[in-house]
Protein backbone atom coordinates (compact mmCIF):
# COMPACT_ATOMS: atom_id res chain seq x y z
CA UNK A 1 0.00 0.00 0.00
CA UNK A 2 2.49 2.02 0.77
CA UNK A 3 4.72 1.05 -2.28
CA UNK A 4 1.56 1.85 -4.21
CA UNK A 5 1.74 5.38 -2.69
CA UNK A 6 5.18 6.12 -3.30
CA UNK A 7 4.52 5.26 -7.14
CA UNK A 8 1.86 7.51 -7.47
CA UNK A 9 3.73 10.50 -6.11
CA UNK A 10 6.79 9.70 -8.46
CA UNK A 11 4.47 9.42 -11.18
CA UNK A 12 2.79 13.06 -10.59
CA UNK A 13 6.02 14.60 -9.82
CA UNK A 14 7.14 13.32 -13.23
CA UNK A 15 4.28 14.78 -14.95
CA UNK A 16 4.63 17.89 -12.86
CA UNK A 17 7.87 17.80 -13.83
CA UNK A 18 6.98 17.71 -17.91
CA UNK A 19 4.30 19.93 -17.36
CA UNK A 20 7.04 22.52 -16.15
CA UNK A 21 9.74 21.81 -18.88
CA UNK A 22 6.94 21.99 -21.39
CA UNK A 23 5.87 25.71 -20.48
CA UNK A 24 9.57 26.68 -19.95
CA UNK A 25 10.00 25.48 -23.53
CA UNK A 26 6.74 27.46 -24.81
CA UNK A 27 8.48 30.36 -23.08
CA UNK A 28 11.50 29.76 -24.71
CA UNK A 29 10.03 29.23 -28.46
CA UNK A 30 7.68 31.96 -27.82
CA UNK A 31 8.43 34.64 -30.62
CA UNK A 32 7.38 38.03 -29.91
CA UNK A 33 4.66 39.44 -32.95
CA UNK A 34 6.14 42.36 -34.39
CA UNK A 35 4.11 44.28 -37.39
CA UNK A 36 6.09 46.44 -39.70
CA UNK A 37 4.27 49.28 -41.10
CA UNK A 38 5.23 51.89 -43.65
CA UNK A 39 3.87 55.24 -43.33
CA UNK A 40 4.30 58.46 -45.58
CA UNK A 41 5.21 60.40 -42.35
CA UNK A 42 4.85 60.32 -38.47
CA UNK A 43 2.12 62.73 -37.19
CA UNK A 44 3.85 65.87 -37.56
CA UNK A 45 2.16 67.19 -34.44
CA UNK A 46 3.27 63.78 -32.87
CA UNK A 47 1.04 62.78 -30.37
CA UNK A 48 -1.57 65.63 -30.05
CA UNK A 49 -4.25 64.37 -31.73
CA UNK A 50 -6.15 67.38 -32.48
CA UNK A 51 -3.52 69.38 -35.09
CA UNK A 52 -5.16 67.05 -37.53
CA UNK A 53 -7.53 64.83 -39.24
CA UNK A 54 -6.98 61.84 -41.60
CA UNK A 55 -3.67 60.31 -43.25
CA UNK A 56 -1.21 60.05 -42.46
CA UNK A 57 -1.61 61.01 -38.62
CA UNK A 58 -4.08 58.61 -38.00
CA UNK A 59 -2.52 55.71 -38.88
CA UNK A 60 -0.72 55.95 -35.68
CA UNK A 61 -3.20 58.36 -33.65
CA UNK A 62 -5.87 54.88 -33.60
CA UNK A 63 -3.67 52.69 -32.08
CA UNK A 64 -2.95 55.35 -29.17
CA UNK A 65 -6.23 56.19 -28.84
CA UNK A 66 -10.38 55.89 -29.14
CA UNK A 67 -13.00 57.81 -29.81
CA UNK A 68 -16.49 57.94 -28.20
CA UNK A 69 -18.21 56.45 -31.41
CA UNK A 70 -16.46 55.39 -34.33
CA UNK A 71 -18.00 54.06 -37.87
CA UNK A 72 -17.55 50.39 -39.43
CA UNK A 73 -16.60 49.39 -42.87
CA UNK A 74 -19.85 50.49 -44.01
CA UNK A 75 -19.92 53.61 -42.39
CA UNK A 76 -22.25 53.00 -39.79
CA UNK A 77 -21.97 54.19 -36.27
CA UNK A 78 -21.30 51.66 -33.74
CA UNK A 79 -19.79 51.70 -29.82
CA UNK A 80 -16.50 52.47 -29.11
CA UNK A 81 -15.72 54.29 -25.45
CA UNK A 82 -19.70 55.25 -25.36
CA UNK A 83 -21.77 52.34 -25.65
CA UNK A 84 -24.76 53.81 -26.14
CA UNK A 85 -25.70 57.41 -26.87
CA UNK A 86 -29.32 59.35 -27.77
CA UNK A 87 -31.28 62.73 -27.99
CA UNK A 88 -32.88 62.98 -24.80
CA UNK A 89 -34.19 66.34 -26.00
CA UNK A 90 -33.35 68.58 -29.56
CA UNK A 91 -30.02 70.15 -27.70
CA UNK A 92 -28.99 67.69 -25.30
CA UNK A 93 -27.58 64.24 -26.27
CA UNK A 94 -26.72 61.65 -23.68
CA UNK A 95 -23.91 58.98 -23.75
CA UNK A 96 -23.66 55.78 -22.03
CA UNK A 97 -20.07 55.53 -21.32
CA UNK A 98 -17.91 52.10 -21.22
CA UNK A 99 -17.40 50.50 -17.30
CA UNK A 100 -14.13 49.34 -16.42
CA UNK A 101 -11.66 51.52 -19.02
CA UNK A 102 -8.10 53.26 -18.13
CA UNK A 103 -5.60 55.32 -20.04
CA UNK A 104 -2.62 53.75 -20.95
CA UNK A 105 -0.89 55.83 -17.74
CA UNK A 106 -2.95 54.52 -15.44
CA UNK A 107 -5.88 57.34 -15.10
CA UNK A 108 -9.70 56.29 -15.33
CA UNK A 109 -11.61 56.87 -18.64
CA UNK A 110 -14.76 57.85 -17.07
CA UNK A 111 -17.62 61.06 -18.02
CA UNK A 112 -15.18 63.46 -16.65
CA UNK A 113 -12.00 62.28 -19.00
CA UNK A 114 -14.68 62.91 -21.75
CA UNK A 115 -16.05 65.96 -20.41
CA UNK A 116 -12.77 67.55 -19.79
CA UNK A 117 -11.66 67.14 -23.81
CA UNK A 118 -14.89 68.87 -25.03
CA UNK A 119 -14.21 71.79 -22.99
CA UNK A 120 -11.01 71.58 -23.81
CA UNK A 121 -11.72 71.94 -27.66
CA UNK A 122 -13.99 74.71 -26.71
CA UNK A 123 -11.78 77.02 -25.30
CA UNK A 124 -9.55 79.72 -26.55
CA UNK A 125 -6.36 77.51 -26.95
CA UNK A 126 -8.18 74.36 -28.02
CA UNK A 127 -10.27 76.47 -30.71
CA UNK A 128 -7.49 76.94 -32.50
CA UNK A 129 -7.15 72.92 -33.48
CA UNK A 130 -8.56 71.52 -36.79
CA UNK A 131 -10.81 68.84 -34.77
CA UNK A 132 -12.12 71.80 -32.68
CA UNK A 133 -14.16 73.15 -35.48
CA UNK A 134 -16.32 69.34 -35.59
CA UNK A 135 -17.57 70.09 -32.31
CA UNK A 136 -17.47 73.95 -32.48
CA UNK A 137 -21.52 73.71 -32.26
CA UNK A 138 -20.85 72.33 -28.30
CA UNK A 139 -22.21 74.51 -25.93
CA UNK A 140 -21.36 72.70 -22.87
CA UNK A 141 -21.22 69.33 -21.16
CA UNK A 142 -22.74 67.74 -18.09
CA UNK A 143 -21.36 64.74 -15.88
CA UNK A 144 -24.58 63.32 -15.15
CA UNK A 145 -22.75 59.90 -13.54
CA UNK A 146 -18.89 58.44 -13.67
CA UNK A 147 -20.33 56.72 -16.79
CA UNK A 148 -22.91 59.08 -18.19
CA UNK A 149 -22.27 62.35 -20.48
CA UNK A 150 -24.83 65.03 -21.47
CA UNK A 151 -23.80 67.08 -24.43
CA UNK A 152 -25.80 70.42 -24.94
CA UNK A 153 -25.24 71.89 -28.13
CA UNK A 154 -26.02 75.77 -28.87
CA UNK A 155 -28.96 74.51 -31.91
CA UNK A 156 -30.08 71.16 -32.82
CA UNK A 157 -27.53 69.20 -33.77
CA UNK A 158 -29.16 65.64 -35.31
CA UNK A 159 -25.29 64.49 -36.54
CA UNK A 160 -23.45 65.18 -32.87
CA UNK A 161 -22.38 61.10 -32.34
CA UNK A 162 -20.66 61.27 -35.99
CA UNK A 163 -19.11 64.41 -35.18
CA UNK A 164 -17.52 62.92 -32.26
CA UNK A 165 -16.03 60.08 -34.33
CA UNK A 166 -13.48 62.56 -35.06
CA UNK A 167 -12.82 63.82 -31.34
CA UNK A 168 -9.79 60.86 -30.02
CA UNK A 169 -10.19 60.53 -25.65
CA UNK A 170 -6.86 62.05 -24.34
CA UNK A 171 -5.98 60.86 -20.59
CA UNK A 172 -7.08 64.56 -19.01
CA UNK A 173 -4.44 64.99 -16.15
CA UNK A 174 -1.27 63.94 -18.12
CA UNK A 175 -2.57 66.91 -20.70
CA UNK A 176 -3.20 69.29 -18.24
CA UNK A 177 -0.16 68.50 -16.46
CA UNK A 178 2.31 68.16 -19.20
CA UNK A 179 1.15 70.75 -21.59
CA UNK A 180 -0.02 69.63 -25.49
CA UNK A 181 3.77 69.88 -26.43
CA UNK A 182 5.23 67.44 -24.08
CA UNK A 183 2.30 65.07 -24.17
CA UNK A 184 2.63 65.01 -27.75
CA UNK A 185 5.89 63.68 -27.05
CA UNK A 186 3.96 60.82 -24.67
CA UNK A 187 1.11 60.61 -25.16
CA UNK A 188 -1.70 58.45 -22.66
CA UNK A 189 -4.79 57.06 -24.86
CA UNK A 190 -7.26 53.94 -24.33
CA UNK A 191 -6.17 52.31 -27.43
CA UNK A 192 -4.87 48.76 -28.39
CA UNK A 193 -0.95 50.38 -28.11
CA UNK A 194 1.01 52.36 -26.46
CA UNK A 195 4.04 54.47 -27.68
CA UNK A 196 7.39 53.11 -26.67
CA UNK A 197 9.70 55.61 -28.46
CA UNK A 198 9.17 57.87 -31.40
CA UNK A 199 12.47 57.01 -32.76
CA UNK A 200 13.71 52.86 -32.83
CA UNK A 201 15.89 52.76 -35.88
CA UNK A 202 13.99 55.39 -37.62
CA UNK A 203 10.45 53.64 -36.88
CA UNK A 204 7.89 54.70 -33.80
CA UNK A 205 7.39 51.56 -31.88
CA UNK A 206 4.35 51.27 -30.25
CA UNK A 207 3.55 48.25 -27.71
CA UNK A 208 0.68 46.15 -26.69
CA UNK A 209 -1.53 47.93 -24.12
CA UNK A 210 -2.85 44.87 -22.67
CA UNK A 211 -5.22 46.54 -20.35
CA UNK A 212 -6.97 48.34 -23.80
CA UNK A 213 -10.42 47.39 -23.79
CA UNK A 214 -9.95 46.27 -27.21
CA UNK A 215 -6.54 44.47 -26.50
CA UNK A 216 -4.46 43.62 -29.49
CA UNK A 217 -3.24 40.10 -30.73
CA UNK A 218 0.03 41.21 -31.67
CA UNK A 219 3.12 42.83 -29.59
CA UNK A 220 4.07 45.94 -30.68
CA UNK A 221 4.33 47.73 -34.16
CA UNK A 222 7.21 49.64 -35.94
CA UNK A 223 5.59 52.40 -37.69
CA UNK A 224 8.43 53.23 -40.47
CA UNK A 225 8.71 56.90 -42.66
CA UNK A 226 8.77 55.64 -46.32
CA UNK A 227 7.37 58.01 -48.78
CA UNK A 228 8.92 56.48 -51.65
CA UNK A 229 7.11 53.93 -53.50
CA UNK A 230 10.71 52.34 -55.20
CA UNK A 231 11.67 52.14 -51.81
CA UNK A 232 8.58 50.89 -50.59
CA UNK A 233 8.49 48.28 -52.89
CA UNK A 234 11.69 47.17 -51.91
CA UNK A 235 10.76 46.86 -48.45
CA UNK A 236 8.09 44.59 -49.05
CA UNK A 237 9.63 42.16 -51.39
CA UNK A 238 12.86 42.17 -48.90
CA UNK A 239 10.11 41.40 -45.72
CA UNK A 240 11.30 44.47 -44.34
CA UNK A 241 7.71 45.53 -44.00
CA UNK A 242 4.88 43.67 -43.82
CA UNK A 243 1.99 45.59 -45.50
CA UNK A 244 1.37 48.61 -46.99
CA UNK A 245 -2.14 50.86 -48.23
CA UNK A 246 -0.24 53.53 -50.48
CA UNK A 247 0.71 51.97 -53.87
CA UNK A 248 0.03 52.53 -56.94
CA UNK A 249 -2.67 50.22 -58.83
CA UNK A 250 0.45 48.49 -61.39
CA UNK A 251 2.72 47.97 -58.30
CA UNK A 252 0.16 46.17 -56.37
CA UNK A 253 -0.76 43.94 -59.30
CA UNK A 254 2.92 43.15 -59.68
CA UNK A 255 2.94 42.48 -56.05
CA UNK A 256 0.01 40.24 -56.05
CA UNK A 257 1.88 38.23 -58.88
CA UNK A 258 4.77 37.92 -56.25
CA UNK A 259 2.67 36.09 -53.86
CA UNK A 260 1.36 39.17 -51.72
CA UNK A 261 -2.48 40.31 -51.15
CA UNK A 262 -4.18 43.01 -52.90
CA UNK A 263 -7.25 44.33 -50.65
CA UNK A 264 -9.01 46.99 -52.28
CA UNK A 265 -11.20 49.24 -49.61
CA UNK A 266 -13.29 52.16 -50.74
CA UNK A 267 -13.49 54.96 -48.92
CA UNK A 268 -15.71 57.94 -48.36
CA UNK A 269 -12.73 60.68 -49.69
CA UNK A 270 -12.93 61.83 -53.61
CA UNK A 271 -10.09 64.05 -55.35
CA UNK A 272 -10.93 67.30 -57.00
CA UNK A 273 -9.58 70.41 -57.61
CA UNK A 274 -11.30 72.56 -55.63
CA UNK A 275 -12.37 76.55 -57.23
CA UNK A 276 -11.02 79.22 -55.44
CA UNK A 277 -13.92 81.58 -55.67
CA UNK A 278 -13.40 83.87 -53.32
CA UNK A 279 -9.54 84.47 -53.68
CA UNK A 280 -8.91 84.20 -57.68
CA UNK A 281 -9.16 87.37 -60.32
CA UNK A 282 -10.41 85.14 -62.43
CA UNK A 283 -13.81 86.54 -63.34
CA UNK A 284 -14.27 83.43 -65.83
CA UNK A 285 -14.38 81.07 -62.44
CA UNK A 286 -17.71 82.74 -60.96
CA UNK A 287 -19.60 82.14 -63.93
CA UNK A 288 -21.07 78.49 -63.17
CA UNK A 289 -21.29 77.48 -66.91
CA UNK A 290 -17.66 77.78 -66.92
CA UNK A 291 -17.14 75.99 -63.85
CA UNK A 292 -19.38 73.16 -65.63
CA UNK A 293 -17.49 73.30 -69.03
CA UNK A 294 -14.15 72.59 -67.04
CA UNK A 295 -15.63 69.54 -65.72
CA UNK A 296 -16.97 68.75 -68.69
CA UNK A 297 -13.35 68.43 -70.32
CA UNK A 298 -12.17 65.62 -67.93
CA UNK A 299 -11.84 62.62 -69.10
CA UNK A 300 -12.66 60.92 -65.49
CA UNK A 301 -13.19 57.24 -67.59
CA UNK A 302 -9.86 57.37 -69.19
CA UNK A 303 -8.16 58.19 -65.73
CA UNK A 304 -10.20 55.80 -64.05
CA UNK A 305 -8.84 52.85 -66.59
CA UNK A 306 -5.55 54.09 -68.29
CA UNK A 307 -4.15 55.45 -64.55
CA UNK A 308 -5.81 53.06 -62.07
CA UNK A 309 -7.46 49.82 -63.79
CA UNK A 310 -11.05 50.88 -62.58
CA UNK A 311 -9.95 50.68 -59.24
CA UNK A 312 -11.11 54.50 -58.24
CA UNK A 313 -14.58 55.07 -59.96
CA UNK A 314 -15.20 58.77 -61.94
CA UNK A 315 -17.25 61.27 -59.30
CA UNK A 316 -19.85 62.51 -59.59
CA UNK A 317 -21.29 64.23 -56.19
CA UNK A 318 -19.65 65.64 -53.05
CA UNK A 319 -19.79 62.14 -51.07
CA UNK A 320 -19.14 58.32 -52.52
CA UNK A 321 -21.49 55.35 -51.95
CA UNK A 322 -20.52 55.13 -48.57
CA UNK A 323 -21.04 58.55 -47.45
CA UNK A 324 -24.86 59.32 -46.46
CA UNK A 325 -26.84 61.57 -48.68
CA UNK A 326 -25.04 59.79 -51.26
CA UNK A 327 -27.83 59.98 -54.33
CA UNK A 328 -27.05 57.01 -56.82
CA UNK A 329 -29.30 58.13 -59.22
CA UNK A 330 -26.24 61.57 -60.00
CA UNK A 331 -23.61 60.36 -62.45
CA UNK A 332 -20.35 62.10 -63.37
CA UNK A 333 -20.34 64.75 -65.67
CA UNK A 334 -19.90 63.18 -69.56
CA UNK A 335 -16.41 64.38 -71.57
CA UNK A 336 -17.66 66.40 -73.59
CA UNK A 337 -15.49 68.37 -75.51
CA UNK A 338 -17.66 70.54 -77.81
CA UNK A 339 -20.16 71.35 -75.30
CA UNK A 340 -17.54 72.53 -72.71
CA UNK A 341 -16.51 74.40 -75.72
CA UNK A 342 -20.01 75.73 -76.03
CA UNK A 343 -20.49 76.58 -72.88
CA UNK A 344 -17.23 78.33 -72.55
CA UNK A 345 -18.44 80.57 -76.06
CA UNK A 346 -21.69 81.40 -74.28
CA UNK A 347 -20.06 82.38 -71.17
CA UNK A 348 -18.02 84.82 -73.42
CA UNK A 349 -14.68 83.11 -73.50
CA UNK A 350 -14.73 81.28 -76.67
CA UNK A 351 -10.58 81.85 -76.60
CA UNK A 352 -10.42 80.41 -73.44
CA UNK A 353 -8.59 81.71 -70.68
CA UNK A 354 -5.06 81.38 -67.76
CA UNK A 355 -5.62 79.82 -64.62
CA UNK A 356 -2.91 78.68 -61.76
CA UNK A 357 -3.49 75.38 -59.93
CA UNK A 358 -1.67 73.79 -57.03
CA UNK A 359 -2.18 70.40 -55.95
CA UNK A 360 -0.33 68.15 -52.86
CA UNK A 361 0.88 65.16 -54.99
CA UNK A 362 2.76 63.05 -51.75
CA UNK A 363 0.19 60.57 -50.16
CA UNK A 364 -1.69 58.88 -53.84
CA UNK A 365 0.77 57.28 -55.48
CA UNK A 366 -0.45 58.06 -58.69
CA UNK A 367 -1.88 61.94 -57.85
CA UNK A 368 0.32 63.40 -59.71
CA UNK A 369 -0.62 62.06 -62.89
CA UNK A 370 -4.26 62.43 -62.24
CA UNK A 371 -4.03 65.85 -61.69
CA UNK A 372 -2.03 66.20 -64.84
CA UNK A 373 -4.48 64.43 -67.13
CA UNK A 374 -7.25 66.68 -65.54
CA UNK A 375 -5.09 69.88 -66.50
CA UNK A 376 -4.82 68.17 -70.00
CA UNK A 377 -8.07 67.83 -70.50
CA UNK A 378 -8.66 71.81 -69.63
CA UNK A 379 -5.92 72.46 -71.98
CA UNK A 380 -7.92 71.13 -74.45
CA UNK A 381 -10.77 73.37 -74.28
CA UNK A 382 -8.49 76.29 -74.41
CA UNK A 383 -8.26 76.95 -70.97
CA UNK A 384 -3.71 77.16 -70.34
CA UNK A 385 -3.40 75.51 -66.79
CA UNK A 386 -0.04 76.11 -65.01
CA UNK A 387 0.84 73.35 -62.68
CA UNK A 388 2.40 73.73 -59.76
CA UNK A 389 3.19 70.72 -56.65
CA UNK A 390 2.61 71.98 -53.15
CA UNK A 391 3.87 70.56 -49.85
CA UNK A 392 1.26 69.32 -47.34
CA UNK A 393 2.29 71.64 -45.26
CA UNK A 394 2.09 74.95 -47.25
CA UNK A 395 -0.85 73.52 -48.15
CA UNK A 396 -2.50 73.23 -44.85
CA UNK A 397 -1.31 76.33 -43.86
CA UNK A 398 -2.82 78.32 -47.02
CA UNK A 399 -6.43 76.03 -46.87
CA UNK A 400 -6.87 77.23 -42.13
CA UNK A 401 -5.80 80.75 -43.18
CA UNK A 402 -7.81 81.12 -46.65
CA UNK A 403 -4.36 82.59 -48.05
CA UNK A 404 -4.65 80.56 -51.47
CA UNK A 405 -3.47 82.60 -54.28
CA UNK A 406 -4.20 79.73 -56.92
CA UNK A 407 -7.07 79.97 -58.76
CA UNK A 408 -7.47 75.65 -58.14
CA UNK A 409 -5.98 74.06 -55.63
CA UNK A 410 -6.52 70.08 -54.73
CA UNK A 411 -9.05 68.99 -51.85
CA UNK A 412 -10.51 66.19 -51.39
CA UNK A 413 -14.42 66.07 -50.28
CA UNK A 414 -13.53 64.07 -47.17
CA UNK A 415 -16.83 62.50 -45.48
CA UNK A 416 -14.68 60.56 -43.49
CA UNK A 417 -14.47 59.89 -40.68
CA UNK A 418 -18.39 60.10 -39.54
CA UNK A 419 -19.16 59.29 -43.20
CA UNK A 420 -21.96 62.11 -43.72
CA UNK A 421 -22.01 64.55 -46.53
CA UNK A 422 -22.92 67.57 -44.39
CA UNK A 423 -18.87 67.41 -43.54
CA UNK A 424 -17.19 68.31 -46.44
CA UNK A 425 -20.46 70.49 -47.81
CA UNK A 426 -19.82 72.50 -45.00
CA UNK A 427 -16.68 73.59 -45.68
CA UNK A 428 -17.25 74.11 -49.57
CA UNK A 429 -19.55 76.87 -48.17
CA UNK A 430 -19.59 80.24 -46.39
CA UNK A 431 -19.55 78.40 -43.04
CA UNK A 432 -15.53 77.50 -43.21
CA UNK A 433 -13.79 80.52 -41.48
CA UNK A 434 -12.52 82.37 -44.61
CA UNK A 435 -14.47 80.69 -47.04
CA UNK A 436 -13.59 79.54 -50.41
CA UNK A 437 -16.78 79.02 -52.03
CA UNK A 438 -19.37 80.64 -50.41
CA UNK A 439 -22.85 80.70 -52.19
CA UNK A 440 -25.35 82.27 -49.41
CA UNK A 441 -28.69 80.06 -50.66
CA UNK A 442 -27.10 77.19 -50.08
CA UNK A 443 -26.39 78.23 -46.01
CA UNK A 444 -30.15 77.35 -44.70
CA UNK A 445 -30.27 74.10 -46.76
CA UNK A 446 -26.96 73.22 -44.91
CA UNK A 447 -28.70 74.52 -41.74
CA UNK A 448 -31.81 72.31 -41.83
CA UNK A 449 -29.90 68.91 -42.62
CA UNK A 450 -28.66 69.58 -38.89
CA UNK A 451 -31.47 69.89 -37.28
CA UNK A 452 -33.68 67.26 -38.99
CA UNK A 453 -33.69 63.84 -36.49
CA UNK A 454 -35.65 61.64 -38.85
CA UNK A 455 -32.53 59.97 -41.39
CA UNK A 456 -35.05 59.26 -44.25
CA UNK A 457 -36.07 62.77 -44.17
CA UNK A 458 -32.32 64.15 -43.80
CA UNK A 459 -31.61 61.43 -46.53
CA UNK A 460 -33.85 63.61 -48.91
CA UNK A 461 -32.60 66.59 -48.27
CA UNK A 462 -29.08 65.51 -48.22
CA UNK A 463 -29.81 63.89 -51.48
CA UNK A 464 -31.17 67.64 -52.94
CA UNK A 465 -28.00 69.56 -51.44
CA UNK A 466 -26.17 66.88 -53.33
CA UNK A 467 -27.65 67.34 -56.93
CA UNK A 468 -27.64 71.66 -56.05
CA UNK A 469 -23.41 70.89 -55.30
CA UNK A 470 -22.99 69.04 -58.55
CA UNK A 471 -25.06 71.63 -60.60
CA UNK A 472 -22.85 74.56 -59.08
CA UNK A 473 -19.54 72.67 -59.53
CA UNK A 474 -17.39 74.11 -56.76
CA UNK A 475 -14.73 72.10 -57.71
CA UNK A 476 -13.84 69.84 -60.86
CA UNK A 477 -14.79 66.25 -59.34
CA UNK A 478 -12.65 63.50 -60.26
CA UNK A 479 -12.30 60.62 -58.62
CA UNK A 480 -13.72 58.86 -55.82
CA UNK A 481 -10.83 57.11 -53.76
CA UNK A 482 -10.47 53.58 -53.26
CA UNK A 483 -7.29 52.48 -50.49
CA UNK A 484 -5.26 49.17 -52.16
CA UNK A 485 -3.53 47.81 -49.53
CA UNK A 486 -0.61 45.17 -50.14
CA UNK A 487 -0.12 42.51 -47.77
CA UNK A 488 2.50 39.62 -46.65
CA UNK A 489 1.00 36.14 -45.93
CA UNK A 490 2.44 36.24 -42.54
CA UNK A 491 -0.38 39.11 -41.60
CA UNK A 492 -3.57 37.60 -40.49
CA UNK A 493 -7.19 39.58 -39.95
CA UNK A 494 -6.20 42.49 -42.30
CA UNK A 495 -9.39 44.74 -42.63
CA UNK A 496 -9.95 48.53 -42.07
CA UNK A 497 -12.30 51.07 -40.40
CA UNK A 498 -12.26 54.15 -41.63
CA UNK A 499 -8.69 53.85 -43.47
CA UNK A 500 -7.06 52.97 -40.60
CA UNK A 501 -6.45 48.87 -40.01
CA UNK A 502 -8.57 47.15 -37.14
CA UNK A 503 -5.03 47.06 -35.36
CA UNK A 504 -6.91 44.13 -32.34
CA UNK A 505 -7.12 41.86 -34.79
CA UNK A 506 -4.45 41.92 -36.51
CA UNK A 507 -2.16 38.95 -36.10
CA UNK A 508 1.42 37.82 -37.23
CA UNK A 509 2.06 34.21 -38.29
CA UNK A 510 4.34 32.04 -40.18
Amino acid sequence: MSAGLGMGRFSKFIVSGFIALGAMATAVLAVEKTLRMPVISHPPALGNPYMANGLPSALMWFALFDPLIRTNEKGELEPALALSWEAVEPTRWRFILRDDVSFSNGEPFNAAAAASVLEWLGSDEGRAHLVASEVRGIASVDVVDDLTLDVITKVPDAILPKRLTAVLMVAPKAWSELGREAFAQTPAGTGPFRLSTWNKGGAAEVVANRQSWRAPKIDRILFYQIPDETALIQALQSGQVDLTTTLSPDAARDLEERGFRTVVTPTAQLLSFAFNLEGTKVEALKDVRVRQALNLAVDRVAISDAVLHGTQKPASQPGTSLTFGYDPDLTPFPHDLEQAKALLAEAGYPNGFKITAEAVVAGNADASLIFQLTASGLRDIGVDVELRAIVFSDWIRKYTTGTFEADLFSLAWNSEPYYDVIRPMEYYSCAKPMPFFCHEALMPLLHETGIIFNEDERLNRLQALSRSYRDLAPAIFILEVSEIAVVSESVRNYRVRTRVPVYEELDIGE
